[in-house]
């Protein structure tokens, strides 16, 4: 298989520090390092981008908690990640923190999409699964150390100078990959694969409103999308997560507003609502205020404060 490794640099193994220099939380800075570097093992994370607001991460994040814990939601369902547990959230998910332990304390491995991409193709047989339901799930200590040293040996080949540097990374990824998946079957999880089941129509809906919600807020948009009928689509979508298909495109819609108006005062609102797939700034307005309960102007206003 003829296939061009994404080039990745010399030291990935990084910690929150060097990247808190920045003066924000690492998964807010760690875009552009992915963007050339594609992987990326975080140390030292003890506190989340922003608290009580929903997050959507464009990459892969599997999260190793040595210790305390974070109270969350991941995709509208509760979770509660404990020492000793791990954790794997998708590209294009929803997870908002709510508080953690003073204690806490965890590392990140981060994975870009283009990646995560190349590994699917080198390894086309364990890249079967793209979600799971459950976010989080306990492990046992010895499964927790493998974790660890997994971890730190992705830490050490990234340093490495050497030819085959970047295929002993995918492999080492790979290796992850497998032992995670492993972990949730001893535990008791199952994942979901690309073709079957009602989670994987919950999998796919999340995809396509991830890569349309500029283009279409409709649920009929969404449902011919998914080759569906919109009453079977809007039913099967209700029954499994106990919120209307209409609530979640707005839910993700309003988080990625919220995102350009706190991160990016340089945009007029007018400019965020372009960005959002809105033709007019009124349009925009009327709808932020109805989904979430005040006008984006208050809302910019009051995250700066």
């Amino acid at each position: 298989m003829n296939i061009a490794i994404f080039a990745l640099a010399k030291n990935d193994f990084i910690t929150s520090e060097t990247l808190m220099a920045h003066e924000k939380h690492p998964l807010e800075t760690i875009n552009e390092w992915l963007e050339e570097r594609g992987l990326a093992v975080i140390n030292g994370v003890t506190s989340f981008p922003v608290y009580g607001e929903p997050y959507v991460s464009p990459n892969l994040v599997i999260a190793l908690n040595h210790r305390g814990w974070l109270e969350a939601e991941y995709d509208m369902h509760p979770v509660r990640f404990e020492m000793h547990d791990n954790a794997v959230v998708y590209p294009g998910h929803i997870l908002t923190a709510y508080r953690s332990s003073d204690d806490y304390l965890c590392t990140l491995l981060v994975v870009s999409p283009k990646f995560l991409d190349i590994l699917s193709q080198l390894y086309p047989n364990h890249y079967l699964f793209q979600y799971h339901y459950n976010a989080s799930f306990h492990v046992s200590v010895s499964q927790y150390e493998t974790m660890v040293t997994c971890l730190e040996m992705l830490g050490a080949i990234s340093k490495l100078n050497h030819p085959e540097r970047d295929m002993l990374l995918s492999a080492q990824m790979d290796i992850v990959a497998r032992i995670v998946r492993n972990i949730l079957h001893e535990n008791g999880k199952v994942l979901i694969r690309r073709d079957t089941g009602v989670q994987q129509l919950l999998s796919r809906f999340h995809e396509a409103v991830a890569a349309h919600y500029c283009e279409s807020r409709e649920v009929n948009f969404y449902a011919t999308l998914l080759h569906l009928s919109p009453k079977y689509f809007g039913t099967v979508v209700r029954d499994a997560t106990g919120i209307g298909v209409g609530e979640w495109i707005a839910r993700y819609v309003i988080i990625q507003a919220k995102f350009l108006l706190r991160h990016h005062p340089e945009l007029s609102i007018q400019q965020v609502s372009g960005q959002i797939g809105f033709k007019e700034q009124t349009s925009f307005s009327r709808y932020f205020k109805t989904h979430a309960g005040m006008s984006p102007k208050e809302y910019r206003e009051m995250s700066n404060n």
